[in-house]
């Protein structure tokens, strides 16, 4: 399977060449977190990363700096670094976050769609249709998070789309997924279809209905794999 990209990071197009390379270093470790490489609760050692990426101790270290201090690794004094493990609070509060987005970005997206818009959504929707197998993989979440973002996109407001993408990756890039049951594939994907149908129909009150229900669904989904 082709590994991911992070489209979504962008670089510091910044001239020096150490913060070049910390940007580089922190583009590939949060791509291995995506690709499953690193897990959480997986201790980092900084001379292996060095090595993996081809570059000196020192961007490593900023680069996972950076990335604890967006929550995505955990920092002990004399230990190190781990991937840090998504908890039950933080996970609440981060559905709650992305309730909030989604819910209040379709109103504006609906008041903004175009039939290019709403082809677009339509592709996306396929894309994670054609995905879906017995296997559980994180490109099938990043999938899920792109359907979504298609729709925030339409309300024309980068930020939305941003935090969006910001909170998703908070919640899936914290926990592991080797226990999670295979069959809510197949219920997400009837799920974006109704999400679809009613924003193509323009139906506001439907489609904020819909997707509270989506995301309590995949809530409880992962709730009772890593929550037990």
């Amino acid at each position: 399977m082709e590994k991911l990209k992070l489209k979504e990071i962008q670089s510091l197009k910044d001239p020096s060449l150490d913060k070049n390379l910390t940007q580089m270093a922190y583009r590939r470790i949060k791509e291995m977190m995506f690709n499953y490489e690193i897990v959480p609760g997986q201790r980092l050692i900084f001379i292996d990363l060095a090595k993996r990426l081809g570059v000196s101790r020192t961007p490593v270290n900023n680069a996972l700096s950076i990335l604890a201090n967006e929550g995505f690794l955990d920092f002990v004094p004399n230990q190190g670094y781990t991937v840090h493990q998504i908890t039950k609070e933080e996970a609440n509060a981060l559905y709650e976050v992305r309730e909030v987005i989604e819910v209040g970005a379709i109103g504006l997206a609906i008041q903004k769609l175009t039939p290019e818009k709403l082809e677009n959504l339509k592709k996306q929707k396929a894309l994670y249709e054609k995905a879906v197998t017995e296997q559980i993989t994180r490109g099938r979440f990043m999938l899920d998070q792109e359907f979504h973002a298609c729709y925030i996109q339409m309300a024309e407001n980068p930020y939305l789309t941003d935090y969006f993408r910001e909170v998703y990756q908070r919640i899936f890039l914290r926990h592991r997924i080797e226990g999670l049951p295979a069959g809510r594939a197949r219920e997400v994907v009837s799920e974006h279809n109704e999400i679809f149908k009613a924003i193509k129909a323009k139906d506001v009150k439907r489609a904020k209905e819909l997707i509270k229900l989506h995301i309590k669904a995949g809530k409880e989904y992962i709730f009772s794999a890593i929550f037990t």
